[in-house]
């Protein structure tokens, strides 16, 4: 079960932006991912990246995520755009190549 810090800290954090990913920096789906996002010119503002490898409670958050995304996996990035999940690297890969990405981030308002 998700730690009783983990569940608040991502809550919390996915309310103050309106595009939030989490991710690792080692990670190779998350270095595609934020070149990615980056095309899309998102505002300062709107947009952080959280590096969760340095928090001592990493694994609470990744047992969170597979709560909160529906999903076996534990594995980075998580996207989320007002609010809501959207996706790992291949969700966001295909969204973006099918136009739908720019769809969702005009809609929150972050373009």
């Amino acid at each position: 079960m998700a730690g009783a810090g983990a569940q608040p800290f991502v809550d919390n954090k996915i309310k103050q932006r309106k595009v939030l990913m989490f991710s690792k920096t080692y990670s190779p789906e998350c270095k595609t991912v934020k070149s990615l996002l980056q095309e899309y010119n998102i505002a300062e503002k709107h947009f952080e990246v959280v590096e969760i490898e340095k928090r001592q409670d990493v694994n609470q958050i990744e047992d969170y995520f597979m709560i909160l995304c529906l999903s076996d996996q534990r594995e980075m990035p998580q996207l989320f755009v007002d609010g809501k999940y959207v996706g790992g690297e291949k969700e966001v890969l295909l969204m973006h190549a099918s136009g739908q990405l720019k769809k969702v981030l005009q809609a929150a308002g972050a373009m």
